[in-house]
């Protein structure tokens, strides 16, 4: 019965692999790993990024903060008392600063025989911050950054996550339990669109959902665990008050996450994941008015990731590094894409992107036996660099 679950399971999921996916990389921990998470079981951001990884999770909470990478108009005063815009890629945080990237909580709802959580979670994986111009004629050759679009897309999700157990867990061998998950959403997006004659601002809501399996594929108790995972999350498309052909704005895409994740516990207590990050970007805006104008591209992204255990008395370090191969969903960066009658003009480095992140997790456990962290992470390589802070509170 086992074997039956796990193919119907995955060939539920699995189904939607023709659609191309968004890339959702929320959190320190996984930020530090490269953005390599599909297949985690042990921590809350799995409420976004693949809900089938709380199945087993403890009662906790997490919050975490980022730094995002965003392309501003901005203006300097030129020869002859001109306005001169520039478009340079800057690290911002999203506003107001007070707000997290994520907050996200899990309840334990099952027994340690038959797990089943419950999570509910804000989640922004994006904050689209990009300079523009106006395409006025098909002969145009050259642009200027006088507009910008700013977006803000965040979701909030309640999530049900249910684990089945094929062997006991002090029981080794292959497929020792797979778990499901589903997640229910409501979109939210804020969107401002500025040009040298107006300020215009919207809000939007839409219903969306998410979907992971998580399956434990090899476990031999002492020195090896293998899981693999993937992750589905459905597109949300806004209601604007205006048209995203006449003015720029974008719908939150769809995205297909798989992933795996090795355990060498024991004796050498170290943790590599590898993911692909399938992303749809091409029906997120609007298609150009002038036929040789670029459209968004999908894209395919890939990440690798590691962190070591390190004993330190009361506390545990862990060390982390990733690498994270990101491709930008325009193929010329000298002829970025168009939606609408608008065109970017940012001053980007090129189509797609060699990222290094780096981080470092310290965990504590409490007299009650509760364990505590504090996760610290960056990434250089892209067109800015980015910082990311997490906390994570068992209760």
């Amino acid at each position: 019965m086992g074997g039956k679950v796990l193919v119907t399971a995955a060939g539920v999921l699995l189904g939607g692999a023709a659609a191309w996916a968004q890339d959702q990389q929320l959190g320190a921990r996984t930020k530090a790993m490269g953005g390599s998470y599909t297949a985690f079981e042990d921590d809350p951001v799995s409420i976004w990024l693949n809900p089938a990884g709380i199945a087993s999770q403890p009662d906790q909470a997490s919050l975490a903060y980022q730094t995002y990478t965003a392309y501003p108009v901005q203006k300097e005063r030129g020869p002859g008392n001109t306005v001169v815009f520039s478009e340079e890629a800057e690290t911002v945080l999203a506003d107001p600063e007070i707000i997290p990237s994520f907050m996200g909580l899990v309840f334990q709802l099952g027994s340690p025989e038959s797990p089943l959580a419950i999570g509910i979670c804000y989640a922004r994986p994006y904050l689209l911050n990009y300079a523009m111009d106006e395409i006025v004629s098909p002969t145009q050759t050259t642009f200027q950054p006088d507009n910008e679009v700013e977006q803000a897309l965040s979701r909030f999700r309640v999530a049900l996550a249910k684990d089945f157990r094929f062997r006991k867990p002090e029981e080794g061998g292959f497929l020792t339990h797979l778990s499901l998950g589903l997640g229910l959403d409501v979109g939210y997006e804020r969107w401002r669109f500025r040009t040298p004659a107006s300020d215009t601002t919207d809000t939007s809501a839409a219903f969306g959902f998410g979907a992971g399996i998580l399956v434990g594929l090899y476990d031999n108790t002492d020195s090896l665990r293998v899981n693999v995972g993937a992750a589905y999350q459905s597109a949300i498309e806004y209601k604007f008050s205006v048209s995203p052909g006449l003015q720029p704005a974008f719908d939150m895409p769809e995205q297909l996450n798989v992933g795996m994740t090795f355990y060498l516990l024991h004796n050498f207590p170290l943790r590599f994941t590898f993911d692909l990050q399938f992303i749809r970007w091409e029906d997120t805006a609007a298609d150009p008015f002038f036929g040789n104008q670029p459209k968004f591209e999908d894209v395919t992204n890939y990440s690798v990731g590691a962190e070591y255990r390190i004993p330190a008395g009361k506390v545990n370090l862990y060390p982390r590094l990733g690498y994270r191969r990101f491709d930008a969903p325009w193929e010329d960066e000298d002829n970025l894409p168009a939606t609408g009658g608008f065109k970017l003009v940012l001053d980007t480095d090129g189509e797609a992107f060699n990222i290094f992140t780096f981080g470092l997790g310290i965990s504590w456990t409490t007299e009650g036996g509760k364990v505590r962290a504090v996760d610290l992470a960056a990434d250089v390589g892209g067109d800015a660099p980015n910082v990311a802070l997490g906390y994570t509170h068992e209760f």
